[in-house]
């Protein structure tokens, strides 16, 4: 297993302290005259050595990212289902999902900004110390690559616009169509990460992780491409063959042996705003999805024992091993991608070629690792049989939405809104841009304020 686990700590005293303190040194010149010891000055960064700091810092921020906006996003689909008192949820998991004032896809969205400006600050200069010899550990830019990956592919699993604002300087926001141009960033870090860990400064399982990250990105943007624009019914030619996906895969799969999974643990100290954990096993305003708890394996009629499996998991460690402090309610692991999903891939490829054996074999290598009979084209059809595998295999890992809109399937919850655009009638609907973004960025309102 790949795991890679993040951290950021803040210092703090009780004001009863720093008085006293102050009461004892004549230097104080004020309650409120006290420096924090572990506050870093950012011109700190332009210092090779932070380099290790640097590629940690982006870690730290895109699992804050995905622990804020994971919780909007399952709701929206059949992952999680609202038990909780707070009407935007509800709105959220009827399929109501843009509306841009949704308090919690806009508290969530800090993050996302946060995690995408960190990540191409820390690139640049990990960059900048590579060219100029000074960067002792490559596998510190790799790593960054890496991380800034799964930041932008995020953004565009998940929203249907976005600014590429900096600090102060706003930025007009970039449309739909343009959207899929983040899953190219995407991959032209990879390109750059696989680059230098091919060397000494990698390793097998970095190798791995972004050799099976980039098979996912590339899958990724070809079913962006099926659910773009978005419009009222499914597509009809729904079966993702993405030659450079299938490439990677089989790549990634040669590099390791049986059920391995790139994960990013998320510590307590790592978790700001919306946590997936807490809101779910602490604060209970949402629950496991019922679909997921009550799925039946097609083949067997049974509970599905890879569900039962993610489910108990999620509510008893927070997920994969190694488990954080703190889980299940503060913290847990996020699975990045799989040998499950990259065999997943495989078979869809196989499956739009009309490679019906190569198909079921992919598929039942999956199977298998959880003792799960093999699929021999009954009781359901091939693409229906992909479609379920892909659902039961992949929860959580934020590909349910666009898998559920290209393959026809709908939220039970789902409704039409006199008020909004809803993923009940409007296929490939995803994430606006946020209230959040709009306020503090008069190009959103009106882009033609923008050069």
């Amino acid at each position: 297993m790949s795991t890679h686990k993040s951290s950021s700590r803040k210092a703090w005293r009780p004001v009863s302290v720093l008085a006293g303190a102050c009461l004892a040194v004549a230097a104080c010149s004020s309650l409120l005259d006290v420096k924090n010891p572990n506050d870093v000055s950012e011109s700190a960064l332009d210092n090779p050595a932070a380099a290790g700091a640097l590629t940690n810092g982006v870690l730290a921020a895109t699992v804050r990212m995905l622990s804020g906006i994971s919780v909007p996003y399952a709701v929206a689909t059949d992952e999680l289902d609202w038990i909780g008192s707070r009407d935007a949820w509800f709105d959220l998991e009827t399929g109501a999902i843009s509306n841009y004032l949704n308090e919690f896809t806009d508290g969530a969205f800090p993050f996302v900004g946060e995690a995408r400006f960190t990540a191409d600050n820390a690139i640049a200069k990990l960059e900048g110390f590579d060219a100029a010899g000074q960067l002792t550990n490559r596998a510190t830019l790799a790593n960054a690559y890496l991380y800034g990956a799964i930041v932008y592919t995020s953004i565009a699993d998940m929203y249907d616009d976005y600014a590429f604002s900096t600090k102060t300087v706003p930025a007009k926001p970039i449309g739909r169509a343009n959207m899929g141009t983040l899953y190219d960033k995407a991959i032209s870090n990879l390109d750059k990460a696989y680059t230098i860990a091919q060397t000494a400064a990698g390793n097998a399982t970095l190798r791995y992780n972004i050799m099976a990250y980039r098979a996912r990105v590339k899958h990724a943007k070809a079913v962006w491409q099926k659910i773009t624009p978005k419009g009222a019914t499914a597509p009809a030619a729904p079966l993702v063959n993405d030659a450079g996906a299938v490439a990677d895969a089989n790549t990634a799969l040669g590099l390791v042996a049986g059920d391995t999974k790139f994960n990013l643990v998320n510590n307590i100290e790592a978790t700001a705003g919306i946590n997936i954990w807490f809101e779910t096993n602490g604060r209970n305003e949402q629950r496991t999805g019922t679909v997921y708890r009550t799925l039946n394996d097609p083949v067997t009629g049974a509970l599905d024992p890879t569900v039962q499996t993610l489910l108990a998991q999620f509510t008893a460690t927070g997920g994969p091993t190694p488990a954080p402090a703190g889980a299940p309610t503060q913290a847990g692991t996020f699975t990045i991608t799989s040998s499950r999903e990259l065999h997943l891939i495989l078979a869809e490829a196989a499956l739009a070629t009309g490679d019906i054996a190569t198909f079921r074999t992919e598929l039942n290598i999956v199977r298998a690792f959880d003792s799960k009979p093999a699929y021999v084209g009954v009781p359901i059809g091939d693409q229906a049989m992909l479609a379920y595998e892909r659902q039961a295999q992949l929860w959580l890992m934020r590909r349910r939405l666009s898998d559920m809109y290209r393959f026809g399937q709908k939220e039970t919850k789902w409704t039409n809104n006199p008020n909004f655009e809803s993923s009940f009638s409007v296929v490939g609907l995803l994430f606006p841009i946020p209230n959040v973004e709009r306020l503090g960025n008069p190009c959103i309102a009106d882009p033609a304020k923008c050069p």
